[in-house]
C-alpha cells in the first residue's frame, strides 16, 4: 500500500507484511508510523481484552486501519507503477534518469534516495525499477525534471529470504538551451547577445 500527499508530494509505504508487524509489536507499531489515535485506542483495547485484540483481530484489519487513517488525512492511495501528477501537471513519465550532467543549463535541487527493504518473505521482491520510480516521484515532489548521477546497491537473490534495493540520485531541473527574446519573443540561444531576429543588444540583459 502507497499513499501520497497531495501538497507535499510525500508518498508513505506499507508491505504486504503490515498484518504481520501489527501482530509482533501491536500498538507499537501503529506508533512508529505515527498514527497516534488508532495506537492508543489499540493500546486500550488490547488492555481490556488481555491482549487477544492484538493476536486476534488487529492483524485481520490492520490494511483496512492504514487506508482510513490516511483517507481521512486526506492522502490518495497510489498503485506500483502508476503515474503521479504534481500541481503544475507534470508527471512521473516525464521525469529523465539521464546517464551523465546535461551539456546545457540546469539547476541542482537536492539528492534523493530510497531504500526498499523485503523484510520477510511474505512481501514482494523489489527491482532496480521500482526504486527508479521512488527516485523520479521524489524529484518530482521538488519540481525537478531529470535524475543524475544515479546509482543502486541490491541485496535480494532467493525467494526465502529478505533484502533490499536501494537507489541514489541528484534531483535537477534540466533547463533548455534555447529561450525566448524579451524583445520580439523569437527563440534564440541563451548565450546570444545580439537576437538574430530582431537583432536587439541582449548584452548585459539577464535572461
Amino acid at each position: 500500500m502507497r499513499f501520497r500527499n497531495s501538497a507535499s508530494g510525500h508518498i508513505e509505504e506499507f508491505g504486504e507484511a503490515t498484518w504481520l508487524w501489527m501482530l509482533l509489536l501491536g500498538p507499537i507499531y501503529l506508533a512508529y508510523k505515527q498514527m497516534w489515535l488508532q495506537a492508543a485506542i489499540a493500546a486500550v483495547i488490547a488492555v481490556f481484552t488481555g491482549g487477544v485484540s492484538w493476536v486476534f483481530i488487529y492483524p485481520f484489519i490492520a490494511k483496512r486501519i492504514v487506508r482510513a487513517h490516511y483517507a481521512k488525512a486526506g492522502w490518495t492511495e497510489v498503485a506500483d507503477g502508476a503515474v503521479v501528477t504534481n500541481a503544475s501537471g507534470a508527471r512521473t513519465i516525464d521525469v529523465q534518469i539521464l546517464p551523465k550532467a546535461p551539456d546545457g543549463y540546469y539547476r541542482t535541487l537536492s539528492e534523493v534516495h530510497i531504500k526498499l527493504v523485503r523484510w520477510t518473505p511474505f512481501e514482494q521482491k523489489f527491482t532496480q525499477e521500482d526504486a527508479a520510480q521512488r527516485l523520479k516521484e521524489q524529484t518530482l515532489a521538488l519540481g525537478g525534471n531529470a535524475i543524475i548521477n544515479v546509482r543502486y546497491e541490491q541485496k535480494d537473490k532467493t525467494h526465502s529470504t529478505a533484502g533490499y534495493v536501494e537507489a541514489w540520485g541528484t534531483a535537477i531541473i534540466n533547463e533548455s538551451d534555447s529561450i525566448a527574446c524579451p524583445y520580439c519573443a523569437e527563440t534564440i540561444k541563451r548565450d546570444a547577445v545580439r537576437c538574430k531576429h530582431c537583432t536587439a543588444d541582449l548584452a548585459g540583459t539577464r535572461i
